[in-house]
């Protein structure tokens, strides 16, 4: 996910170019980045309307504040902080009221696991139901331990570079990093069976449920579509110790999902630069 320093030096050349006026070069250099910030939205708010916008604010930020880039730190060390702090300061998004409260879902599920039995559904459409349940399962988290997780676990940023990111010390991120992952764990532990064959929730049955209720519409998939990789294809991986087995599965459980590619960002994009 993050760059190396021959992706650095480009950067660093469209960045020249496009302070000179050289819109193209501009244009280049956000789009080599717009995907990214747009799929760690989405982690953030679980909406791609809202996803959008917040990309585009963020987009719009960049290219206002381009000009006071002075190189001390990579390009995209620079463009990130942009857009974690944006993103930690957006006010509550609405999948995020309405997710919050997990006790209610818990008894509405409760309620509807026999009724729901006879909706029709195909592996497509439960693919969209882990997606979706899987990014849900983060708002259990602050916001701002779910980007600390995002980042670090799912796009697999270093402590070094997780710490210059969120402009702390690195044995902060560590602590920070940790506690959200125990926090997210806790929240797991019994909940779903993709992480721990002993939980009692299999997507089948979330998808009859969720079809029923009008969360997921089978004929208009909004996570499963517009992707041509898994997070785990664009990520960089590092060999790391995983304490148990659960963890391991949880953090894969997130790279497993679509790295989603929105058409609807260029064309933002070609609002903002004219």
């Amino acid at each position: 996910m993050f760059s190396n320093n021959y992706a650095h030096a480009i950067d660093n050349q469209l960045i020249t170019k496009s302070l000179e006026g050289n819109k193209a070069a501009l244009t280049q250099l956000i789009k080599r980045h717009q995907d990214y910030i747009f799929n760690i939205s989405l982690r953030l708010f679980l909406d791609h309307e809202d996803a959008l916008d917040a990309t585009q604010e963020v987009l719009i930020k960049v290219i206002t504040n381009l000009k006071t880039y002075q190189g001390k730190s990579q390009f995209r060390t620079w463009l990130y902080r942009i857009a974690f702090n944006h993103f930690l300061n957006a006010p509550k998004q609405k999948m995020e009221k309405m997710l919050m409260n997990q006790q209610q879902q818990q008894q509405v599920d409760k309620r509807q696991m026999v009724t729901t039995q006879a909706i029709e559904m195909n592996e497509a459409v439960v693919e969209e139901v882990r997606i979706l349940c899987s990014t849900a399962m983060l708002m259990c988290l602050t916001r701002e331990q779910r980007l600390l997780y995002v980042i670090g676990d799912v796009f697999g940023a270093n402590h070094q570079l997780g710490a210059q990111l969120f402009d702390i010390s690195p044995g902060n991120y560590r602590i920070k990093l940790h506690r959200a992952k125990a926090d997210l764990l806790s929240y797991v532990s019994g909940r779903c069976g993709l992480v721990d064959a002993k939980n009692p929730c299999r997507c089948p049955k979330k998808t009859r449920q969720f079809i029923r209720q009008g969360v997921v519409d089978k004929n208009n998939l909004r996570f499963n579509t517009d992707f041509t990789y898994k997070i785990s294809q664009v990520v960089n991986h590092q060999i790391e110790e995983v304490c148990d087995e659960v963890q391991l599965n949880l953090k894969e459980l997130f790279q497993d999902n679509p790295f989603q590619v929105k058409a609807k960002i260029d064309e933002l994009l070609n609002n903002i630069i004219r």
